[in-house]
């Protein structure tokens, strides 16, 4: 999700170009993106051939250009394609990125495995799994319940399953009904055990990290609901300050050797009272970081400063009781998973006094979530 990366640039009087995929009919949001006040010109590239037409869109334009723009990322199709195309396009962006093969192993699911494994990263017991594997082999080795996900959500699986990224396994029966649901998808999967406890117990950390790994400036937050519940995309959250996940975070980020913009999502074990990492992302922003704004942090202005050198002071981080929220997915969860309905309707409403940072509404910037309105009657 790119516009809190283009309202917190905007806000600073930084000029945004936004890059659109014609015909793209995977994401509900690129039109409501494109309304965004804060965009100074947009440009539009063809998805029938993807990675090629986005190359050329970007080379293009930076060939245009006076000065080298500062290239940001909001999507792990994105990010992939511009990793594989670096050289090139270093010659007309700034842009900072860990080693290709370090982008590849931490986005396919099933190889960051192994590398926490190599690293002796704090993970759930995971097992690597193929489509041709016996339910009998993968319940010798794992307890319920477990989640099954594949190594890499590409374009295909986003228009079968859309946000799912995961199937929960509670018994014998549901994994092969899974497994033969994912037959039409011969990719590998991961078998994961679920860490219990509720969705308050997810924490995320955001950093801005130099050449060596260290962080320039961080920011971490709460999960307090999802959806789809338990394993899907932020709906509310809270900022948060914990030395002990500032600590892990930084320790995960030196030994992977991160640059530029990362982040990681924990959920806290109670059984071991461990923080546990759930997953990686690095060089294209959360949808969620924007919630680090309420402790006093423009993360993807403090990335631009550091991309075209210049100095960035200290930020002094402040605390705060405000939460961020995505009103599209609470909404959405409340009306597929709330049991009354009017009664969670109602509770959301009585707490939009407390949201510091919505993923649409911006007072300063109407017109996407009117598009959203429209949108959603339509």
């Amino acid at each position: 999700m790119a516009l809190p990366i283009i309202r917190l640039l905007g806000r600073k009087q930084i000029p945004v170009t936004a890059v659109f995929g014609k015909g793209k009919d995977l994401s509900p949001f690129n039109k409501i993106i494109a309304q965004s006040n804060y965009i100074s010109e947009k440009i539009f590239f063809d998805e029938a051939n993807y990675s090629e037409s986005l190359i050329k869109s970007l080379v293009e334009y930076g060939n245009k250009q006076n000065s080298k723009p500062v290239l940001f990322l909001a999507s792990d199709t994105d990010l992939e394609v511009v990793s594989s195309h670096r050289d090139k396009l270093h010659q007309y962006y700034h842009f900072t990125l860990p080693p290709d093969y370090r982008i590849k192993e931490i986005l396919n699911k099933d190889k960051f495995i192994s590398l926490a494994r190599d690293y002796n990263l704090p993970v759930p017991k995971s097992l690597r799994i193929t489509l041709d594997l016996s339910p009998e082999k993968i319940l010798g080795l794992l307890n319920f319940p477990f989640i099954v996900k594949p190594s890499w959500r590409d374009n295909r699986w986003l228009k079968k399953f859309r946000e799912k990224k995961v199937f929960i396994i509670k018994n014998s029966d549901e994994l092969k009904l899974t497994l033969n649901k994912l037959k039409e998808f011969p990719v590998e999967y991961l078998a994961q055990e679920i860490i219990s406890g509720p969705e308050s117990n997810i924490f995320c950390s955001f950093s801005i990290l130099n050449k060596n790994s260290d962080p320039i400036e961080s920011g971490f937050c709460r999960k307090l609901t999802q959806y789809p519940p338990d394993f899907g995309n932020t709906s509310i959250a809270a900022p948060v300050n914990n030395e002990e996940l500032k600590k892990l975070s930084d320790e995960i980020f030196r030994k992977l050797k991160l640059t530029g913009y990362a982040s990681i999502e924990f959920k806290f074990d109670e059984k071991d009272r461990q923080f546990k990492v759930i997953e990686v992302t690095p060089n294209r922003f959360n949808r969620q970081f924007a919630v680090t704004s309420m402790l006093g942090l423009n993360l993807p202005y403090i990335l631009y400063q550091y991309e075209l050198e210049r100095e960035i002071l200290p930020q002094q981080l402040k605390s705060s009781d405000r939460l961020w929220l995505s009103e599209v997915n609470e909404v959405r969860r409340i009306l597929k998973y709330e049991k009354t309905k009017t009664k969670a309707l109602i509770k959301f409403l009585l707490h939009l006094p407390k949201v510091g940072f919505f993923e649409i509404f911006d007072v300063f910037d109407l017109k996407p979530f009117f598009n959203l309105l429209v949108k959603r009657k339509s």
